[in-house]
């Protein structure tokens, strides 16, 4: 975790996804602190460790907590926050800005997993199987989805998850897809249309869930990239999105929505 000591009137808050790490935001993390803001990355529970089996026993209510424990210490630091998730991270972004919208700004969501490729996610034609399949196998591959197979080389995720663990991420997806009409704040949604583990159709879905105003949601495709935005081969053009969509909100007048 890194916070940055000086107060600000606006802070970051960065959520990885699932079996990732804040590894993910090693190039955006210093593009926001230039910026003058804190920015915080909280590690959650069971990951960034040397084996995935430490994600066993952990589910999606505690990685929540993770989240909303950094952002009560961010509040501390500033006047509000901007949270950005990338894929789980996402959906634990829009759960906050649901259960806690005092002074969280806004959204910065990409590549959320409101409806995964896979036949056997939740929504899709062999979500019957899941269960059983929870019962017979222990762990579950996690191939990396990149566009640049070098990038792909240089991962630094979990290969593998336990069952377990997946079938907690997955339930979090349904209850977030539930709950998307009680988030109002204004949303900036980042997809990729060669994403393959979550469909392009998902950010249509998501935009037109939200709560927020349709004039205050914004959806920035992007072409090329595999499910890892922030890592991927339009890395720079994915930053210069989310600096812009920052510098609107900081720049903002006081009264603006």
């Amino acid at each position: 975790m890194r916070v940055e000591p000086l107060r600000s009137p606006v802070g970051l808050l960065l959520l990885h996804g699932f079996s990732g790490s804040t590894v993910s935001f090693s190039a955006l993390e210093p593009a926001l602190a230039q910026l003058g803001l804190l920015v915080q990355m909280p590690l959650l529970r069971g990951h960034g460790c040397d084996s995935p089996q430490a994600l066993s026993g952990v589910t999606w209510s505690d990685w929540l907590k993770d989240a909303s424990t950094a952002l009560a210490e961010l509040r501390g630091r500033a006047g509000s926050v901007i949270v950005l998730g990338h894929s789980m991270g996402a959906l634990l972004a829009l759960l906050l800005a649901a259960e806690q919208p005092e002074g969280i700004d806004s959204l910065v969501l990409a590549a959320t997993p409101i409806q995964l490729a896979s036949l056997l996610a939740p929504g899709r034609p062999l979500e019957v199987l899941t269960p059983l399949l929870g019962r017979l196998l222990r762990r579950w591959p996690l191939p990396r989805d990149y566009a640049d197979p070098a990038l792909a080389a240089s991962d630094t995720g979990y290969p593998w998850v336990p069952m377990e663990a997946l079938l907690s991420f997955l339930q979090l997806s349904v209850v977030v897809r539930r709950r998307l009409v009680e988030v109002h704040q204004p949303v900036l949604i980042l997809h990729s249309r060669a994403d393959r583990v979550v469909t392009p159709a998902a950010a249509d879905l998501l935009a037109s869930g939200l709560g927020t105003p349709k004039d205050q949601v914004r959806i920035a495709w992007f072409e090329r990239s595999g499910h890892e935005l922030f890592l991927d081969c339009e890395q720079d053009a994915v930053i210069a999105t989310v600096l812009q969509f920052v510098h609107e909100r900081i720049s903002r007048p006081v009264d603006a929505p």
